[in-house]
């Protein structure tokens, strides 16, 4: 943990810029004229370019490494985010928000790999649980950056602490061996067959996570909340897996990965049937359903991705994390639209009914590779062989 000390600084700079920019973003394009159908095509076309660098940037980093690939990634956010201040142009927007998506997720494909490396077994769910705690708090508070001047002033802010998160980067050491290595796409395959309960565990843990910070919102409403209850619902859900993330992840460094996700997953399935059931909560059991949910289902991506690089060689930790980030970027992009039409159909209800059903097919999925899983065993906690 000490080893990552400088590098956990380094993530609420960037956190707090991404975290700033989604509304700042969207008041800059309401104010521009746009309607609510552009400004939803620009927040897609940004998550195509950060499911584009999940899956490419890892041949990058592995000829240049973790801190040069993290100055590369923030570097690229900056010049993508100060560029917004300088055109009006809708074209340029939707052509600079995916270069900015494409820089997030190369941060990803940085910072996520680069936490992997610098833990073992032993230590790899509490420190990624603790990196995962600083950026998702990191990121609630990013909103508040818009407080500190107008729009195009807010963009320059995040600018700048995109930057300012390369200092303390810079000084984080550098695993051994990083650079040099070769990086196969068809490596990602083999990863995705060898691993596919794993991987099918972090996308369960992107659609989760993408529809339920997407959707809780929409969900109060339905149910009837009035304003101030539907502000304390959307807090309380959503800070619920920072503060689930490093229990949790300390408890797969003691046991496995894939037993905890299988549990945590069936806990999910039924706070989810609760809220099934009792169709229009009164505000504390929305909340504590709510929040059961998010924090057994958003650590997801972390129990499939660790799994995956447990079982990997050293000389493959980028492909490993491409292939966890690849799988959790998918269910992000699909999760929001089916969220959706699951709310279309069943009303307020129809969101704990799919993440019912996404978490049904975390818990299978944990739990065949328990029982199944031949060909990338997972190690026990006492097993000499560290990744």
């Amino acid at each position: 943990m000490r080893i990552a000390g400088r590098l956990l600084l380094a993530v609420p700079m960037f956190g707090l810029a991404t975290g700033a920019l989604f509304p700042t973003v969207a008041l800059r394009l309401q104010g521009l004229g746009s309607d609510p159908a552009f400004i939803g095509l620009v927040t897609t076309i940004y998550y195509c370019g950060s499911f584009l660098a999940a899956l490419t940037f890892g041949m990058v980093l592995s000829r240049i490494g973790y801190r040069a690939g993290f100055a590369l990634s923030a570097l690229m956010a900056a010049g993508a985010t100060y560029a917004l201040t300088l055109t009006d142009s809708q074209t340029a927007w939707l052509l600079l928000r995916f270069a900015g998506g494409f820089s997030l997720g190369a941060y990803y494909v940085v910072v996520d790999g680069w936490f992997q490396a610098l833990a073992d077994r032993r230590s790899r769910g509490k420190v990624f649980a603790t990196y995962e705690t600083v950026r998702l708090a990191a990121t609630a508070l990013g909103p508040f950056l818009l407080v500190l001047g107008s729009v195009n002033g807010s963009l320059l802010i995040v600018g700048a602490a995109y930057i300012a998160s390369i200092v303390p980067a810079l000084l984080t050491k550098e695993p051994h061996g990083t650079t040099g290595k070769t990086y196969r796409f068809t490596g990602l395959v083999e990863m995705a067959r060898c691993f596919s309960a794993p991987v099918l565990v972090a996308l369960c843990g992107g659609i989760a996570n993408a529809s339920f910070y997407g959707l809780s919102a929409l969900y109060a409403t339905g149910i009837g909340l009035s304003v101030e209850s539907i502000a304390f619902f959307v807090a309380f859900v959503l800070v619920a897996p920072a503060i689930s993330e490093i229990p949790l992840g300390a408890l797969a460094d003691r046991f496995t990965r894939m037993g905890v996700a299988a549990a945590c997953a069936l806990t999910a399935v039924g706070a989810c049937l609760v809220l099934i059931m009792v169709q229009t909560p009164p505000l504390w059991l929305a909340c504590i359903g709510g929040a059961v949910v998010g924090a057994s289902m958003v650590p997801m991506y972390a129990f499939g991705l660790s799994r995956i690089v447990d079982a990997s060689a050293d000389s493959t930790h980028v492909e490993a994390t491409s292939t966890g980030l690849v799988a959790y970027n998918a269910g992000a992009f699909v999760g929001p639209v089916l969220a959706g039409s699951a709310m279309a159909v069943f009303g307020p209800v129809g969101l704990y009914v799919f993440l019912a059903l996404v978490a049904t097919m975390a818990a299978l999925a944990a739990l065949g590779d328990i029982a199944f899983a031949s060909c990338c065993p997972e190690r026990t906690a006492t097993s000499p062989n560290k990744t």
